[in-house]
Formats: C-alpha cells, structure tokens, sequence
C-alpha cells in the first residue's frame, strides 16, 4: 500500500474542484467550464493568485501538514500549530482564509493553546485535511484515529466533523485491510448507528440506490459547507462509483458548491484503493505538489 497515494489522491480531488469551488450554480459552472475533466483556474474571487494545478485553501493546509510530517518524522500538535500559525501570519501566503481558520488563528493569537483554538465551524473541510497521517508510521490504530481527531479539532472542534474524520479515517484502515470501498463503509458505518454520522450515511444509501443523476442527489443532499450535506454527498459518490474515480471527481466538481473538501475526501478513498492511477496522467502531470509528495518520504524512526 502506497501511503503517498492517499494524500496525492486527497490533492487531485480538491485540484480538480479549484475552478468552480464555490459555485453554486452547476448552469454557470457549465458555461464557464465546459470541459470539468481538466483543472481550471478559479472562476470566483475566492482564491485570487491561484491557477491550474494548484490547491484551495484545504489543499494548501494539507500540504503544510505533509511538509511538517516530513520535517518531524512524528506528529505533535503544538509543533504542527506554531507551523500552521507561521503560514497564516505571512502576509506573502497566497491562500484563502475561511472563517474558520480566521477564528482559529485569533484563538491562538489571544494565547489559546491549539487543543483549545479550534473554531466552532461545522465545515467538512476540517475533515478534509488528515489524508497527510497516513505517510507516517503509528504504534496502532488507535494511535492514528487520535492523531486524525487532533488536527481536525484544532481548526473545526465540532463533534460531528470530528466524527466525519473518524469515519473516514476507519475507512481507509478497513480498505487497507483488504475491503472494497462498498464493505468498508458498511463496516464502519455500522459502528456509528443511529449517530448523526449513521442517518447521513442512511441518507446517501438511499440517494445512491435511486434513479436521480448525481448532480441530483448532490444538490438533495444541500452544496454547502456543512458535513450534514457534505458527508452524505461523499457516501453517495462512494457507493455509486466505488470502482471509478474520474466519475465521481468530476460529478463532484460538476455539482459545484463546496466540492473541494468533498473532493479531497474522495480522493483520499480511492487513493486508499489504489485506483487513483485510471484518472488522467495530466492530472498528476499537472498537480503542482506532485513532484513534492512523490519525493518525499515521512516514514517514523
């Protein structure tokens, strides 16, 4: 299992949604971007100084997150924060800052520990940015599940996206396990019951399992930031496409609204997978991150 396929997996999912992140109208999206099987600049105001091949703002953190794994060799929140913090200070960074990063960023400016920082955003993408855990080496499971929790409570403390990153954190083990895409989210879904996590998955079984398009269901399950649409929007990608990545990566960009943290979530799986590689070579070809995540290596001494 390439550990590495997870995160460049993570990075072309949110790559591929620069373009029409943010836009809530899929008509607009279609006029200006008729061909979304290829990376696009951003066509809103929401990520100015960002071209082709380059990641939003989620993608940019997950990055960050990578460099410092490969710096430590280990992960430690506090050094992750004051790294995390440096990057947001620089006036040179050309990266969008959310709302949650903004309050984050006072949190820890007003003296707040990074345990304690985290905004209270209800935002997938806090979610979104733990594909960089797996390229290190952990003791256990438990140890990574924990580790996954932390940095996703340091930007979004909210239970249910910390509970989006657990889940999606199980499902990648249980993939590497030796489970399809399909048994793995039976598997752990079933251990979240009737949680909040549990009827969004209930929600995406039955949207995945109907007659309306993608674009649809997306849009049935809201395009918004929020994990209560965002988590089942993702399942429902999962479970109709669980063999074909190209296909739910762009439907995902298509459907437009918050899709880069969808995307960065979908890639991550299929990365797991291993079935990134039936996506466009230029796609990788034209990741800018790509020959940085490819050469490095963050395997613990």
């Amino acid at each position: 299992m390439s550990a590495n396929s997870i995160l460049i997996g993570s990075l072309l999912g949110d790559a591929i949604c620069l373009g029409p992140h943010w836009v809530y109208d899929p008509q607009e999206i279609v006029q200006k971007i008729p061909n979304p099987e290829q990376f696009h600049n951003p066509i809103t105001e929401y990520h100015p100084g960002k071209h082709a091949g380059n990641q939003t703002h989620y993608g940019d953190q997950a990055v960050l997150l990578f460099m410092y794994l490969m710096k430590a060799k280990s992960f430690d929140l506090d050094g992750y924060a004051r790294v995390w913090q440096k990057f947001w200070d620089d006036p040179a960074t050309v990266s969008y800052r959310d709302g949650a990063t903004k309050e984050t960023l006072k949190n820890l400016h007003f003296g707040l520990p990074a345990e304690s920082a985290g905004s209270h955003s209800h935002d997938l993408g806090g979610a979104a940015l733990i594909a960089p855990l797996f390229s290190l080496e952990w003791p256990d499971d438990d140890a990574l599940l924990a580790a996954c929790r932390k940095v996703t409570a340091f930007t979004h403390n909210d239970p249910d996206v910390i509970g989006a990153a657990e889940f999606f954190a199980k499902v990648i083990l249980e993939i590497q396990s030796g489970r399809t895409i399909p048994e793995s989210i039976d598997s752990v879904g079933a251990l979240f019951g009737t949680s909040s996590i549990g009827r969004w998955l209930g929600s995406a079984r039955e949207s995945a399992d109907s007659s309306r398009t993608d674009l649809q269901a997306l849009a049935d399950h809201k395009l918004s930031c929020r994990v209560d649409g965002a988590f089942p929007g993702v399942c429902h990608l999962l479970l109709r496409h669980p063999a074909d990545p190209f296909v739910a990566m762009v439907e995902n960009a298509r459907a437009g609204g918050d899709s880069a943290a969808r995307g960065m979530m979908l890639g991550m799986i299929y990365g797991a997978a291993e079935i990134i590689d039936s996506l466009p070579l230029e796609w990788t070809e034209e990741l800018e991150a790509r020959d940085l995540v490819l050469g490095a290596t963050t395997k613990s001494p």
